[in-house]
């Protein structure tokens, strides 16, 4: 039995043996790889990489270094470029012993900055000592001044001013340097204070990919890798700009980039897609809806809709000058498959951190239409005003911009090329030079009391002056109230041929205004109650 038991233990030592030798023989291969292009998706990025490696005779493990810590494992795609590699698993694992600053430019060049920072303090505390050594050693001497007899006056003359200028050469450079000193001092503060930041927004993590090989013929072999990041994306920006009135609106589209990958992202080729990433493509089926009726306390019949949604709803959210090229001109715009993707020729470099990078994609010149818009109910001030086409033909995206008139920055938009609009409308500046006012008319304003109701009649002026040295034209707004109740009837008796819009109550004077003119315009209208009822809103 016993003989039986150290036969079996033996063996099993002699396979654990085997099993380890096996291991050891394996060629393990470590080395970082370059990135080939990327497609950056609205959220997510499809990051694509090529390498070479040396593979040997039998069994390799070949370890792809400096990866994004975010991708995703099941978006990993290996393919090494021969029949004589076989490739047997391909796995993700986390590495956390990365230096924090390996691939950071940034975090490098603050550090080189605090090495020569704390140099130069070094020399000038040096200097400080030798000042202070040879004002030490002036203090000593000067009981020479008192002892000495010998001196006769002119003597002591020359020493005393040689003391003198001695001294306040001294303290002088002793006050420079403490200066310089302190400055340097304040830099190098700072400087660690920035440091410290960009290794706190640094992650000090990465990921390797391991592929096992088994390779039936020693050679350098070519490989392609590609995988997915969460921490990438970006969103549509535009720059809206009109050089004035009668101009054309300059609209640019812009992307705005972030990438918090933890990757080195130097000089490669971009593409940006607006299909989504690693959302499932399977298409909704059918399923029937149902009606379910239920009697509630009241014995009221309440209609319960029962809906099953299968698919993700989408949400929106003057001189003449040569000016630089925009990264527009380097953008080719692919429309051939169900997603538009832009590829842009320029290489980019994008570093891993929170603040987002701007890239131009297409610039268009639309014509536009200048007028001025007021609503002196609301606000007395007059708005110049943009329209131009819809955006809807142009294949964009919904997104927020920045508007420029003149060269200056006068607000914020946002544009929608998905909306039914015909045309989109913006809101310039306001305009001091065209005056506007609107008064109540007292003395054709009343309250009377007719039979058991109620009436009121009031009239409002509304004044235009043009300042300007030009025509204008005016868009003029105002309303009168709208009821919700039968009992209170409203009526429009005086206008000056104002559009009335009677869903909404809405007045609307489109005005051509000359140099120097003025218009007024009235309008007048009633509200008739019954005398038991209040009312307000009016």
């Amino acid at each position: 039995m016993i003989k039986k038991l150290s036969i079996i233990c033996s063996s099993f030592l002699m396979l654990n043996s085997y099993s380890l030798k096996a291991q050891n023989l394996a060629n393990y291969i470590s080395q970082s790889s370059e990135i080939n292009n990327i497609t950056i998706h609205n959220v997510g990025a499809h990051i694509e990489r090529i390498g070479n490696a040396s593979i040997k005779l039998g069994s390799n493990h070949l370890v792809i270094t400096n990866l994004s810590p975010s991708l995703i494992n099941e978006s990993i795609q290996f393919v090494m470029n021969s029949k004589n590699i076989i490739v047997n698993s391909v796995s993700k694992k986390m590495n956390f012993l990365n230096r924090e600053s390996m691939g950071n430019k940034e975090l490098d060049f603050l550090k080189d900055s605090l090495s020569h920072i704390k140099e130069q303090k070094r020399i000038k505390e040096v200097n400080l000592a030798v000042f202070l050594e040879e004002k030490d050693l002036f203090n000593e001497n000067k009981s020479v001044l008192k002892t000495t007899r010998e001196f006769i006056v002119d003597d002591l003359m020359d020493l005393s001013e040689y003391f003198k200028k001695s001294i306040y050469r001294i303290q002088s450079d002793i006050s420079i340097t403490k200066k310089e000193i302190d400055s340097l001092s304040f830099i190098e503060e700072k400087l660690k204070k920035q440091i410290n930041s960009t290794i706190k927004t640094t992650k000090n993590q990465s990921a390797n990919i391991i592929v096992q090989l088994t390779c039936t013929k020693a050679g350098n072999y070519s490989y392609g890798l590609s995988y997915n990041s969460n921490k990438a994306g970006w969103a549509p920006s535009y720059e809206i700009r009109s050089k004035g009135i009668n101009s054309p609106i300059n609209l640019t589209y812009k992307a705005k980039i972030f990438q918090n990958t933890n990757e080195i992202w130097s000089n490669v080729q971009l593409s940006l897609s607006t299909g989504k990433l690693n959302e499932s493509n399977i298409a909704p089926s059918f399923q029937t809806q149902y009606i379910n009726t239920y009697n509630t306390n009241n014995k009221r019949v309440k209609t319960i809709v029962n809906k099953s949604y299968s698919a993700n709803t989408i949400m929106d959210s003057e001189d003449e000058i040569q000016e630089s090229i925009s990264s527009s001109e380097f953008t080719n715009i692919d429309y051939s498959g169900t997603q538009i993707i832009y590829n842009i020729a320029l290489p980019y470099s994008i570093p891993s951190q929170t603040e987002p990078v701007f890239i131009e994609i297409q610039k268009f010149s639309l014509e536009a239409n200048y007028d001025y818009y007021c609503y002196p109910k609301l606000d007395k001030d007059v708005f110049l005003m943009c329209h131009f086409e819809s955006l809807g033909n142009k294949n964009l995206l919904p997104g927020n911009g920045q508007v420029y008139f003149e060269g200056k920055s006068v607000g914020k938009t946002f544009l929608d090329p998905y909306s039914t609009k015909k045309t989109n409308d913006l809101s310039l500046s306001r305009d001091v030079s065209i005056i506007c006012e609107r008064t109540l008319e007292k003395k054709f304003s009343s309250e009377t009391k007719v039979g058991d109701n109620i009436k009121f009649e009031k009239t409002y002026k509304l004044s235009l002056k043009n300042n300007k040295e030009k025509s204008v034209s005016i868009v003029l707004i105002d309303q009168i109230p709208k009821s919700t109740k039968k009992s209170i009837d409203i009526q429009l008796v005086e206008s000056s041929e104002a559009i009335f819009d009677k869903k909404n109550g809405k007045l609307k004077w489109n005005i051509q205004l000359s140099p120097n003119e003025i218009i007024e315009k009235k309008f007048s209208f009633t509200v008739k109650h019954p005398s038991e009822t209040k009312v307000s809103g009016f």
